[in-house]
């Protein structure tokens, strides 16, 4: 059986085995998600559940709350503060919110403010219903609040007779992966995102980047899967161990 062990704790040189053993070795990567809803946000990633994708599996805790873009990233920073402080740092650290109403200054500022503490943005402009659409169509062009909920209506309707989008539902994750597809919306969303040539994200619309953080929980973020592997082989002075990682775990956060 593999062993488990925490990334940021752990030296795997105390893992004795013969060279001739292949032994995996299971690596915890704590993964921070602070978001801005108070239901539809934490119940989509809540409801990724404990699953392994590509060799990680994830653990999410998920509380709802209501604040604004700005909060979002602050509150994050300092929950990435606090952990390093309490000898538990995070391996990634996300902000998810969106544009809605705020004023574009702070959208942006909210942004800015992220990525120059290294904090993850999953925004979406204007809401986060453009991500469950891109499952199913590539929207290029904006879209009103009530043409999201009927578009997803429409959508999942063709297979639940009766259905109608309801934006704290429970089960989205598990419609959009029955009758949608990820893997297709992380391509739809990251060539609209790619669209833009500016860092005036409030007029980025419509797009999304949490196709960026869902990308990492499948397990297919190559950049965080090198700084993780590098990270081990950093703490592996035997050559032989089998550096797979195996376990992964985040929590999901929001701020009442």
């Amino acid at each position: 059986m593999a062993k488990k062990k925490s990334l940021k704790s752990v030296s795997l040189s105390s893992f004795k085995m013969n060279s001739s053993e292949h032994q995996p070795v299971e690596v915890i990567c704590r993964i921070l998600i602070v978001c801005e809803g108070e239901k539809t946000e934490p119940n989509y990633f809540r409801s990724f559940g404990r699953i392994n994708r590509g060799g990680m599996v994830y653990d999410i805790d998920c509380e709802g709350g209501r604040i604004n873009t700005i909060q979002v990233v602050n509150k994050a920073i300092e929950l990435k503060v606090k952990a390093i402080k309490d000898n538990k740092p995070y391996d990634s650290v996300w902000a998810v919110f969106d544009k809605d109403s705020f004023p574009a200054k702070d959208f942006n500022a909210a942004i800015q403010i992220a990525e120059s503490n290294n904090i993850g943005c999953a925004w979406s402009n204007e809401a986060f219903e453009l991500w469950y659409i891109f499952h199913f169509a590539n929207r290029i062009t904006s879209m009103s609040r009530k043409e999201y909920q009927k578009t997803i209506t429409d959508f999942i309707a063709k297979h639940e007779k009766g259905y109608s989008y309801k934006k704290n539902d429970p089960n989205m994750h598990n419609y959009l992966n029955q009758y949608g597809n990820e893997a297709q919306a992380i391509k739809f969303a990251e060539v609209q995102a790619k669209s833009f040539n500016h860092n005036r994200f409030a007029e980025h619309e419509p797009s999304t980047w949490v196709y960026r953080l869902v990308r990492l929980l499948r397990g297919e973020d190559n950049e965080f899967n090198d700084r993780i592997r590098s990270e081990i082989n950093q703490n592996d002075s035997l050559m032989q161990i089998n550096r797979l990682i195996r376990f992964s775990e985040y929590t999901c956060y929001t701020i009442t």
